[in-house]
Formats: structure tokens, sequence, C-alpha cells
């Protein structure tokens, strides 16, 4: 029984610190342990009836794309059959794989964040792989009483109609899970408030800001899905350059989600109608006609959005502090700035500076001055870290219920593991790794610190205002620090197939002879990648000399970046492990 859960866990880091290393395999078994408990099922879980929702389903992917990939492809195409034709998506997962049910309580509820994942889980399996064909694979839609986003029901509908979404032929409709993508985040681009902002709905990924309904709008996550548009552009290129495609078709009501004019990106009124015109279309059923695009031209249409929230947020929504700033995240359901320097206090949230620099939106300037902001009025070490907020004094339920917590409680100010956890990732992605493995510390060294956290070994969903771990599996914390260690700190990570190494390990993270090494499986093939840093210099201050797997010289791309490319991975043994080692000087 022990060997069976011991080879669970496939992936392994050897650092300088052999406690910091065994702690990591429990890290790494967390998914796996939240897969059986579900989000609320031990006895302090305090909510809910077991069973996992959509983000859940996603953020898994994550780790199992990365120790166990076998049947991840079909649990993606799968899990996109829980998308409506309006771009939202049923929220809780049924017994079986694919099967969807619209709300735990039956509830008629929006999360606004729901359609940003399943893009992010797909991109890495793309990398990891090189699948470009899982694009083409065909998903029915989710069909329910809801309808026109979550504002009203589709009176035509009913049990005898079914859960699959059907054509005027009454045909169940076939899309790609690139057309589900696309749907997902061009719906999203529409949806927006007075500020021209995303609408909050009842929530994003804070459960808790979900007071909000009419006029509130989270511009947190409007950062993030401009990075997605813009990632998903990028896609869209890369399928054209490796498959030869250049067309793909798509339902023929989406074109009217593809117009281009800036003066219609500008105008708030005129985009909440277009997408109103777009669901109603699709309120019963659809024609099953379909349209053909041209991908260079819809890449373009993408990063045009994109570029436009990403110009329109960074004009409206910087907030000064001084020399410094960050970035406001929400309106409220008065329409009102959430965050910013008050007569009372200072209001400031973490969420919105993540996705701001992970999404792009952030410059680089910006960036830095975000990190002094957060150091400055987030960071308390003996909480374990990052706060969520800082404290509104006030019970702001023009916004949320977690105004109803007591500060430093729940989502209401506490170290919340996995924003913390994604914060450090942006960073690392943006280059700012002493910063990002900061993050990364305060929140081991408080999970390690068992006479405080007395919780189980991993990461707690958060930390309470005693440094206590609170809600063990009910975080997909653990899978994107297992994430971040792999891909950002040791720079391990897939590029269309091929294995790109950029390491950003820093001095203490090698062993007193200056060595770190990962073991993990790639493409099916075992690997124990080895980096020497025999004189324990600053990640910034060091390129690569020599790259090899199994003695065999590797291609060195960048000063910090070696490639192996698919078609050599794809000549290794599966039975043997492939040593590959990298001098850094």
């Amino acid at each position: 029984m022990k060997k069976y859960w011991t080879e669970k866990v496939n992936v392994e880091f050897e650092t300088g610190d052999e406690a910091t290393d065994n702690y990591l395999k429990w890290i790494c078994f967390q998914p796996i342990l939240r897969r059986i408990y579900g989000c609320s099922f031990l006895p302090y879980h305090d909510y809910g009836k077991g069973g996992r929702g959509w983000r859940d389903l996603w953020q898994d992917c994550l780790a199992l794309l990365i120790m166990d990939p076998s049947n991840v492809r079909q649990m993606i195409v799968d899990n996109y059959g829980g998308v409506r034709i309006d771009g939202t998506n049923a929220t809780i997962i049924g017994n079986k794989q694919g099967e969807f049910i619209a709300d735990r309580n039956n509830i008629t509820r929006v999360w606004m964040d729901h359609a940003f994942w399943p893009f992010v889980t797909t991109r890495l399996y793309l990398d990891q792989t090189g699948d470009m064909d899982v694009l083409f694979e065909k998903v029915p839609y989710f069909k329910d009483l809801q309808s026109m986003r979550g504002t009203a029901h589709d009176k035509l509908w009913n049990s005898e109609y079914g859960q699959k979404q059907k054509t005027e032929r009454d045909h169940i409709y076939f899309g790609t899970v690139l057309e589900h993508i696309l749907l997902q985040n061009l719906c999203a681009f529409y949806d927006v408030g007075e500020h021209n902002e995303m609408r909050l709905h009842g929530a994003d990924w804070n459960d808790a800001l979900d007071m909000a309904w009419e006029k509130g709008e989270s511009v947190a996550f409007t950062c993030a899905y401009a990075g997605n548009l813009r990632n998903i552009a990028k896609t869209l290129r890369q399928l054209e350059e490796i498959s030869g495609s250049s067309k793909i078709e798509i339902a023929h009501e989406m074109e009217d989600l593809l117009a281009g004019s800036v003066e219609l990106y500008e105008d708030a009124a005129r985009k909440q109608a277009l997408l109103a015109g777009y669901a109603k279309k699709c309120e019963h059923n659809i024609s099953g006609d379909t349209i053909v695009v041209r991908l260079d031209q819809l890449a373009a249409n993408l990063e045009g959005k994109a570029d436009w929230m990403m110009k329109n947020i960074r004009a409206n929504e910087w907030v000064k502090d001084g020399e410094d700033g960050w970035f406001n995240g929400y309106y409220d359901n008065h329409g009102r700035k959430v965050e910013g320097v008050m007569d009372e206090s200072v209001r400031m949230m973490l969420t919105g500076q993540v996705f701001a620099i992970m999404s792009g939106t952030a410059t680089e300037d910006q960036v830095e001055s975000i990190c002094r902001s957060a150091d400055k009025y987030l960071y308390d070490q003996k909480a374990g870290g990052y706060r969520l907020n800082t404290n509104f004094h006030e019970e702001k339920f023009d916004l949320g219920r977690m105004f109803g917590f007591a500060y430093g409680e729940k989502e209401n100010g506490a170290v919340f593991s996995h924003m913390a956890v994604m914060y450090s990732n942006a960073l690392y992605q943006r280059g700012f790794a002493k910063e990002g493995n900061k993050v990364l510390q305060a929140l081991l060294d408080a999970a390690m610190e068992f006479d405080n956290s007395k919780m189980y070994p991993g990461l707690p969903e958060y930390f309470d205002n005693q440094g206590r771990g609170l809600y063990a599996y009910l975080t997909g914390a653990a899978s994107w620090y297992m994430l971040t260690m792999i891909t950002e700190v040791f720079g391990v990570k897939g590029d269309c197939g091929d294995l790109k190494i950029a390491p950003a390990l820093m001095p203490e993270q090698y062993n007193q002879n200056g060595k770190a090494v990962l073991k993990m499986t790639f493409a099916g093939r075992n690997f124990e990648i080895i980096f020497y840093n025999k004189e324990k210099k600053e990640f910034d201050q060091l390129k690569i000399q020599k790259a090899a797997c199994d003695g065999k010289a590797l291609e060195i791309t960048a000063e910090r970046c070696t490639i192996l490319s698919k078609r050599e991975i794809q000549m290794l043994s599966v039975k043997e492990t492939h040593k590959i080692e990298i001098e850094l000087v």
C-alpha cells in the first residue's frame, strides 16, 4: 500500500534543504487527495455537500498534466461539454466524467472567472504534448433552463429536451474544442459594466465577492481574459504553422462576436447590446449552420481586443500612491472604484495585481511598483506572507459577504494560498524571480511551522490570524505550487511538445556542492535534470555553458535557455531514465 501511494507522486526536487524537499513531496501528493476528497468533505469544511466544482476540475488537471498525463486528453475534451452556447457553464461535476449539474443548490448563478480557466489548462496540455489535434475534437454544449448568461430562463426548455444543445433541426450540436474556447472568451469580452470592465456577476475567483450583481465589475479578471485572448491568438498562429491549416469552422451565430471596431470596444452599451443579441439568437436552439474564418484574421481580431483591454486598464485603473501604485481590481454595486488611498484607509487587493502582472497588462515599471506596494501593505510574515487585501474597516456589503468575516479570516485579508502562489508564478513569468521566491518561501515556512499551522502536510486554502492552516484540500494552490516549482523555478516547461529549460533557481536552492535536481516525466519519458552552479551565483548573473542529454550536447537557444526538441524526445527510450545535465557559469 505504501508503495502504491508513493509511486503516485513521480516528481522529486533536490535542493539545498532536505526538509523542504520532503515537504514538496506532500504538496505534489495534495492534488491527488483533493480529487479523492472533493471540496467539502473534511469535518471543518463547513459548507457545501462535497464534490468538485468547475474551477476545481481545471485546476486539478494542471497537476495531472505533470504527474499522470495519460488520461488528461479525454478529460479535457469531456470537460468542455459543460460549456453553454452563451459562454457560461454548468458549475458542478456529475458522478461520471463529462456529466454536469447546473448548480449544487439549484441557484442560477454565474461566476465571471469560470470561462478563463479551461484555456489555461488546455494551453499547458498543448505545450506538454504538442497535440494540436485536440483543438478539433467535437464536443456538445451543455443545455438547461438558464439562458442569457444567467439573467433569464429558456421557457421552451424542459427535461425531455435533455442537457445537450440542439439545432433547429432537432439535432445535437457539436462544436470543436477550439470553438468552445473562442466562445467562452469572446462572450466574456462583451459582458461589461458601465466602466467597460467585465461584469462581476455572482462573483469571480473570490466566491465571497457575491453582492455586486447589478453594477459590480472585475478589473482583475478583465486583465486575465486579456491575457487569454492574446495567448489564444498565439495558439492560432502556431496551429497554422504546425498543422498547415489556415481556416476553421465555427457556429454561424458567432460571427457577431468577431466585430473588430475600436469605436465599438469603447462603447460599453453597444457591447452589452451586441452580446444580448447573440445570446437571444441562441436562447433555445441554434441554426446549426457554420461559417469559415481564416486563422490569421481571427488571431489579429483577438490581439486587437486584448491590446484595447490592456490599454484601457492602464489608462483608467492605475491607483497612485506617491511614487508607487497598483491597479484597482473591482467596482462595487454602487459603481465605485474599490481600491485606492482613501481618507480612512489604504485599500489594496492582491487579485488585481496578480492578473495584471501575469497577463502582461502591467508594464515592467508597474510590476516593480506593485511589488513595493504589496510588500508595504499586504505582506505579513507571521500570517504566512501576502494577505488577500488590506483592512477596509467596514462591512462592505455592496461588494461581498467577505467583509462580514473578521479581518484576517477567510477571504477578508487572510493569506490565501492559491492567489499567493499565482502571484509568485506571475512574478517569475515576468522575470521577477527573487520576488516570486519570497512568496513561495513565506507560504512554505508558514505551513511547515506545525506548532503554529496545526494542519496536515501540504498547503491549506488559507492561514488565519493565528497562522493556522485551514481547509486542507480545498484549494488549487498545490497544483499551482508544483507547476511553479517545475516550470518557473527549475524552468522546465513544454513548448508545443518541445522541452525548454531556463532555470531561475536562487543560490540557496542548490546544495553545498552547487547542485540542484528535478526528477519528472515529460512526454512519457523519465528525466533526471541536474543543474550545476558551483559558485552559487544569483540566477540573473548566470548563463548556460554546457547542456547535454545522456551525454549528447543540446542546443543552447539563449543565455539561460536550452531545448530538447519533440523529435529528439520521441527517439528516447520510454523504459530508461534520461539524464539532462546543465552547467551554469
